[in-house]
């Protein structure tokens, strides 16, 4: 069996250089490698967390990946203050999917959706904001699968089983 080596999710982008400084200001991200069809994204001191972001229609970005820009996934940066986070994502004039609120499974949440309609889910452990007032400990606004009472809206392609 081939041994893993290395996990980078890459962000398909419509305009490169602005999805960077995107990025770098909202997240205090670092390149790691730049191009002028791909650049890599870092946090300061843990170069083995890093993400990609390719030109959506770069020579090298992978055909069957052009033209669906993001669909069936979200990434997500988990972070000391989703807040904070989500305060700079607004003052950036970033789309604010959703608040930040308090979910059962023990995170608290907001989501923005990026230059490229990408959602970016923003996570703090709640335990670690339990001091803060403007935390949202109340149920959650039918934000996630769970909490969907109609799937009408949801792809019934089937999955394969793996």
């Amino acid at each position: 069996m081939a041994v893993l080596t290395r996990v980078l999710y890459n962000v398909l982008c419509k305009d490169l250089a602005a999805s960077a400084d995107f990025y770098r200001q909202l997240f205090g991200l670092e390149t790691v490698y730049d191009s002028d069809w791909f650049i890599v994204l870092s946090p300061a001191g843990q170069p083995s967390v890093q993400i990609g972001l390719i030109d959506q229609v770069s020579e090298f970005t992978p055909r069957p990946a052009w033209g669906f820009l993001h669909e069936g996934t979200y990434l997500t940066f988990v972070v000391d203050d989703v807040f904070e986070v989500l305060d700079r994502a607004r003052a950036m004039g970033a789309d604010i999917a959703a608040e930040a609120v308090a979910l059962d499974y023990g995170q608290t949440r907001g989501l923005i959706r990026d230059l490229n309609g990408m959602v970016i889910d923003v996570s703090t452990p709640t335990a670690e904001l339990a001091g803060r007032e403007e935390s949202n400990f109340g149920p959650s606004d039918g934000e996630t699968a769970v909490d969907q009472d109609d799937q009408g809206d949801r792809d019934s392609t089937p999955r394969p089983n793996w």
